[in-house]
């Protein structure tokens, strides 16, 4: 494939995981609910990264088959015919796949948080209860008071910690579309190099491969 084409392609990998990105950028806006978005983008992130991918592939065997088109242009129709016949789309679509990873989501904060608070709170009204609480009704009264002074620890703690939560999704959001990016990238070289290859295998007369390209 000429120079020209292969920046064209190398500018759509790039667009088309700039506007993943500010599509996933939605899911951790900060009136987003961060449970909510760990959920969703967990399931979503991956299937969107391969969708991507597979359009890109599209866009790559159509930029191969226009070059391929130019560089046949003078070539008898019989020899056109027998370079479509051999339907290199199919053949690449076949057995070039991509498997993506799925998306591992650091722990999340506001749990560590809330239970270090929650924690801290109950030892403290264990002591209370247990040093200045005489009688079973008192301990029982101080218990269940201890036991809402932790809950409500908790949750503050827990709700304090969202945005370092948020933060810690989008890195690992953007770790993941980084990564997915290379991948693809990877993958359509291989793409590239197949095609090409088998095309000067047809111009020189030679036998074509079956060649595997899992990724």
């Amino acid at each position: 494939m000429n120079q020209r084409m292969t920046a064209r392609i190398a500018d759509d990998i790039r667009d088309e995981f700039g506007k993943l990105r500010v599509e996933l950028g939605h899911y951790t806006k900060p009136e987003a609910d961060v449970e909510q978005a760990r959920r969703l983008l967990a399931e979503h992130v991956p299937t969107t990264a391969l969708a991507r991918a597979q359009l890109l592939l599209d866009t790559l065997l159509n930029y191969l088959m226009e070059d391929a088109a130019e560089a046949l242009a003078d070539a008898p129709t019989a020899v056109k015919n027998e370079f479509y016949a051999l339907d290199l789309r199919s053949r690449v679509k076949k057995s070039f796949t991509l498997e993506p990873e799925s998306l591992e989501l650091s722990f999340d904060q506001r749990l560590l948080y809330g239970g270090v608070a929650a924690g801290a709170t109950a030892t403290a009204g264990g002591l209370s209860t247990a040093l200045f609480l005489c009688g079973l009704v008192s301990r029982i009264i101080g218990g269940v008071a201890t036991l809402v002074a932790s809950a409500l620890a908790f949750k503050l703690a827990y709700a304090a910690a969202t945005d370092t939560a948020r933060k810690r999704l989008q890195d690992d959001v953007e770790g993941y579309v980084t990564l997915s990016e290379k991948q693809t990238s990877s993958w359509l070289a291989s793409v590239e190099e197949f095609f090409v290859a088998e095309f000067e295998k047809f111009r020189n007369g030679e036998e074509y491969s079956d060649e595997e390209g899992v990724v």
